[in-house]
Order: C-alpha cells, then structure tokens, then sequence
C-alpha cells in the first residue's frame, strides 16, 4: 500500500475511534443518577418545594402496592405487570407510568391539603400523633436498607411525611362533609382524591402545581425501590 493511503487509512481509524468514544463518553455523562438529584425540588405547590428524597415517600408506598400486584401476575418476572400496558383511549398507559402519575398527583393533593389544614389551625390529637409515629415505624421496619439509600429517606423525613399525610386526610374529611351530593355525587372520600370531580374541578383549580420534568421524565417506577437487581 502506498504511503499516502496508509496514511488516510491511519486517519479514517483514528476518526472512527474518536467517534466511538465521544459516543461512549456522552452516553455515560448523560446517564441519569438518581442519587445525585435527591435535593432537587422536583414538585411545587404554591411556594413549597418537595425534594425528589421527600417524594421517595410517595415512590416506596406506590412501588410496594404494585409490586404486590405484579408478584401476583408474575411471580418469577414481576417487571412483566410494571411493562404491561392497558388501552383505554386517551387514557392507555404502562402500570410503571400509571404508578408515576399516581405518585405526583397523591404527593400534590396532599401538601395542598395539608396547607389548608394549617390554614384552618388543624393540629393532630394525641392519639393521632400517636398513629403517625406507629406508622412510621411501621414504613421503617418494612423498608430494606438498600430501599432507604436509593430513596435517600431517613426516619426524621419518614415521621414528617406520615404526620403530612395524617393532617391531610383530617383535612380531607372535613372537605367531604362540604361537598353537595347533588352537584357532586357518589362516594365522598373518592370525590376528595386526587383524581376525583370534586378535587380536580372545585381544590385543583385553586393552585399552582409546577413539576420538574427533566428529572421527573426519567425517573421509571418499578425499578427504584423494588426489582434493582
């Protein structure tokens, strides 16, 4: 071969290689980390933050409901039912984007009913804080250490979410005492979640919720506190 095209085949490697490992250094600094996101404030209500570490609050509870449900249908592959995928519509959707969504609206509904539990001077009885700290306990003891650290939850946050979620729901029984059943029929404590008419069309309306996308869109429910392996 000629010097020249020895030459111009030593450039056509070398470029290829460069390629190769801009492609692998991209692919790797673009990776998502959870863990170096737990302090971002990933949902705002009103001006309350809530960090991605306080969400995992609400991702182990829904994470634990479904994967009941999916070592059910699969006892051996339980990522089957997360993958699953239910056409109705407008509203076809994954079990894992379903369990996402669930997760951010129960998280939304709650800090707004806990904000106007506040508002309203709402405090928990003894009994009450007594059942929050059984509770908590409770999510402690049903957690596995490497579910505490890839969530970044501690039993300080653990007891302040329970107890959030105690005076929500006081609150929340307050508000299905004012709903009119003749505008608003059927069972009350569904017409209060987060997905209910009352909620969504007479409570919603009422604040502004913003959500960070950019980590939100890459977090996958299934596979933060259960299925790691």
């Amino acid at each position: 071969m000629r010097e020249s095209g020895k030459r111009a085949v030593t450039v056509i490697i070398i470029a290829n290689l460069l390629l190769i490992s801009i492609g692998i250094g991209g692919h790797v600094l673009g990776r998502f980390d959870y863990s170096d996101h737990l302090d971002e404030v990933v949902i705002t209500v009103d001006e309350t933050g809530i960090t991605l570490r306080e969400f995992g609050y609400y991702i182990f509870q829904v994470e634990s409901f479904v994967q009941k449900q999916a070592l059910l249908y699969d006892p051996e592959n339980p990522g089957h039912w997360w993958n699953t995928h239910f056409s109705a519509g407008l509203d076809s959707q994954f079990v894992c984007d379903l369990a996402k969504k669930t997760a951010i609206n129960s998280c939304v509904a709650e800090e707004i009913y806990y904000r106007e539990a506040l508002n309203l001077g709402l405090v928990l009885s003894t009994g009450e804080e007594a059942q929050v700290m059984d509770d908590s306990k409770e999510m402690i003891n049903n957690m596995e250490l490497q579910q505490i650290m890839a969530t970044g939850l501690d039993e300080e946050i653990i007891f302040d979410m329970t107890g959030k979620h105690a005076l929500a729901s006081k609150y929340a029984m307050i508000l299905m005492g004012e709903i009119d059943p003749a505008i608003y029929p059927g069972e009350a404590a569904r017409l209060v979640n987060w997905d209910g008419a009352f909620y969504l069309e007479e409570v919603l309306p009422r604040h502004k919720v913003k959500t960070n996308d950019r980590v939100l869109d890459k977090i996958t429910l299934g596979k933060i506190t259960v299925n790691q392996h």
